[in-house]
């Protein structure tokens, strides 16, 4: 299972210009596997990590609800 930080770590050094296979595999500590489904699925992986921060941060915004006993 690809991880948020094993995606954002692939993004930043793709965006920094570093695509060397081999390199990325080792700063980043993934298998081909895991790497070649990064890549292939950049799209689906960045959606879905924003969608969970987004759901996070909805989350932490929402109101608390007081236990019955405190009101």
């Amino acid at each position: 299972m690809i991880t948020k930080f094993q995606f954002r770590s692939v993004e930043e050094l793709l965006n920094n210009g570093i695509d060397d296979y081999v390199l990325i595999r080792q700063k980043v500590g993934l298998t081909a596997e895991q790497l070649d489904e990064i890549l292939k699925n950049r799209e689906y992986y960045r959606d879905k990590f924003n969608r969970e921060d987004w759901n996070k941060k909805m989350q932490e915004n929402l109101p608390k609800k007081k236990h019955w006993w405190q009101k």
